[in-house]
C-alpha cells in the first residue's frame, strides 16, 4: 500500500458544521443554570449550546476573578479574588492584582505580579478580566480590566476599561503597561463609570466581547438594549456597535459571570496521511494527528487539483463526524491534493506552510468566503 505522508493543517466550517462556539466561564456565587448541578466559584466550565460541563477545578478553593483559556491543551490563566495559596501549590501567595498560570505539567505559578510589574496595579485593585492578545497565542500581550477606577502612572483607568500590558521578560514582573486597549467611555455611547466588565475576550474577526457584573444599557445596540449577567455582549469597533454575541440558558440573575474566555486558537495539524481505503474501491482515507493547539472543536478537508499554483483548494468536508481524526472521501478524475484545518466555530487555523525561496509561507484561505468552511482566520505558532 502506497502511504503519502504531507505537512497540511487544519479544518474549517462554514455555517452549521459546529454546533456552537465555546465560552469558559467561572461564577461569584454557586450557581446552578437549570442542569441540577451547582458550578463553584473556584471552578471553570465550559458552555456550548445549552450544554456545561467542568473544565478547571482550583485546588484551595479560590474564588476565581478572571480566566483565559490557553493554546497549550491543559492550560489556563486565572485571577482570584482574595488572597490564596492555591493549597499551597503555588509557593507563595496569590493576590487580587496577581495573575497565576496552570500548566498539567509545571503545575501552578506566578504569570503576571501586578505589584512588581512597570506600572503597578495598586494593592486596592482586582484583576477581574483577562485575556491574551489573539494573534500573540500564548506568548501575547495580556489584557486585564480592574474592578474599580485604578490609577497607575497618572492616568485613572475606569471599571469597564480593558488596559494592555506587553511582555518584556521572562519573569512575572517582565510585564510593561501599554496604554488602553478598550475605552469604555468612548464605545458607543458609553459605558458608565460605575459599571464593571467582570470577563472579557477578543474574537477572530477584532471585536471585543464582555460581560457585566450588573445589568447594563448599552447603545447603540443590534441586540437587547439592557444586557444583564446571563447575557455576552458583542462590541465591534468598525461599526461602533454592541450585538449580542452568546447567552447562558437558565442564568439566574442573582448570579454573576465572573469570568469569561473564548476557545483557545485552532493551530495546525502537524501530520496528513493519505491511503488507499481498505472499504471502498477508488476511495481515499485520511487520518490525521490532532491540532497542536488546544482550541480546535473539529478538523475540516479542503481539496484541491494540480497543478498547485496557483492553489485551487475549496471545502470538500466541513466536519470530522466521529471526532476520530479520519475521514473517508472520494476523490475527482485526475490528480488531488487535500489539506487538513483545524477550526473552532468562528475561525480556522493554518492550512500548512510550504518552503518557498527559503522561508515557511502559509498556504492561503480559498480567495471567496463560499469556498471555506469558517470564514476568519487566526493563524498562530504551536504553543
Amino acid at each position: 500500500m502506497k502511504r503519502l505522508a504531507w505537512l497540511w493543517l487544519p479544518i474549517v466550517l462554514a455555517a452549521g458544521p459546529v454546533a456552537g462556539q465555546t465560552l469558559y466561564i467561572s461564577q461569584d456565587v454557586p450557581t446552578d443554570p437549570g442542569t441540577g448541578v451547582n458550578q463553584l466559584p473556584w471552578q471553570a466550565w465550559f458552555h456550548t449550546g445549552g450544554s456545561y460541563g467542568l473544565e478547571l477545578n482550583v485546588p484551595g478553593d479560590p474564588d476565581i476573578d478572571a480566566v483565559h483559556k490557553m493554546d497549550r491543551p491543559g492550560n489556563w490563566l486565572f485571577s482570584v479574588e482574595t488572597p490564596n495559596e492555591i493549597a499551597g501549590l503555588l509557593g507563595g501567595t496569590a493576590f487580587p492584582r496577581d495573575v497565576i498560570r496552570f500548566d498539567p505539567v509545571g503545575g501552578y505559578n506566578f504569570f503576571f505580579c501586578g505589584g512588581s510589574v512597570a506600572g503597578p496595579v495598586p494593592p486596592t485593585s482586582n484583576v477581574d478580566a483577562i485575556y491574551l492578545d489573539t494573534l500573540g497565542a500564548d506568548s501575547g500581550d495580556l489584557m486585564v480590566s480592574f474592578d474599580v477606577p485604578t490609577s497607575i502612572g497618572g492616568t485613572t483607568f475606569e471599571p469597564a476599561d480593558l488596559v494592555r500590558y506587553e511582555k518584556t521578560g521572562p519573569t512575572c514582573s517582565s510585564w510593561q503597561l501599554s496604554g488602553l486597549e478598550f475605552d469604555a467611555s468612548a464605545a458607543g455611547a458609553g459605558i458608565a463609570s460605575r459599571d464593571n466588565v467582570i470577563g472579557a475576550d477578543e474574537t477572530p474577526d477584532g471585536k471585543i466581547i464582555l460581560v457585566l457584573d450588573v445589568p447594563v444599557d448599552l447603545a447603540p445596540s443590534l441586540g437587547p438594549p439592557t444586557y444583564s449577567p446571563g447575557l455576552v455582549a458583542e462590541w465591534d469597533p468598525g461599526t461602533g456597535t454592541f450585538d449580542l454575541f452568546d447567552s447562558f440558558a437558565g442564568w439566574p440573575l442573582a448570579s454573576e459571570v465572573d469570568a469569561l474566555s473564548c476557545q483557545a486558537n485552532p493551530g495546525r495539524v502537524p501530520l496528513l496521511l493519505v491511503d488507499r481505503s481498505t472499504t471502498t474501491a477508488g476511495d481515499l482515507t485520511l487520518t490525521w494527528t490532532p491540532s497542536c493547539s488546544s482550541g480546535a472543536e473539529t478538523h475540516v478537508i479542503y481539496e484541491g487539483t494540480f497543478p498547485i499554483f496557483p492553489y485551487s483548494h475549496t471545502k470538500k468536508d466541513c466536519l470530522d463526524n466521529l471526532g476520530d481524526y479520519t475521514e473517508d472521501l472520494t476523490p475527482p478524475a485526475g490528480s488531488a491534493y487535500y489539506l487538513v484545518v483545524p477550526v473552532t466555530a468562528k475561525d480556522e487555523g493554518t492550512y500548512g506552510a510550504r518552503f518557498v525561496g527559503g522561508i515557511f509561507t502559509d498556504r492561503p484561505q480559498p480567495a471567496l468566503v463560499a469556498d471555506r468552511c469558517v470564514e476568519h482566520q487566526t493563524l498562530t505558532a504551536c504553543p
